[in-house]
């Protein structure tokens, strides 16, 4: 006899023989509630991908629209921080499309990351 609830895990018992047999089974109707579903925040690579390559590149070398190669970057943290922060020449700033600190900070660190 099989008792099921797809908002619940349903309880089947099976009797074979003289064996019993004890089957939990979990039904998920595919939907996740909000209070369970931990988004994490994007990483130094997806913001990188979504907001530098179109100049720099994937790999930092593209050189797009005057853009410097970042493999061969010789910027200190704080240079790297302020420079994705405010920008500079053909480079616009970029605190406001990053939104947090921690997204600008995970860019810097990936940026640091391609340097040879």
């Amino acid at each position: 006899m099989a008792f099921q609830n797809s908002a619940w895990r349903s309880l089947v018992l099976t009797l074979v023989g003289s064996t019993s047999c004890l089957l939990i089974f979990s039904c998920n109707s595919g939907t996740k509630s909000n209070a369970t579903e931990a988004k994490l925040p994007p990483s130094g690579k997806e913001l990188y991908v979504e907001n530098c390559a179109v100049c720099h590149g994937e790999d930092g070398k593209l050189g797009a629209s005057g853009a410097k190669d970042l493999t061969v970057s010789t910027l200190s943290d704080n240079e790297v921080l302020q420079r994705i922060n405010e920008g500079k020449n053909g480079m616009p700033p970029m605190k406001s499309a990053l939104e947090t600190k921690e997204n600008v900070s995970a860019v810097a660190e990936y940026v640091k990351g391609m340097r040879k």
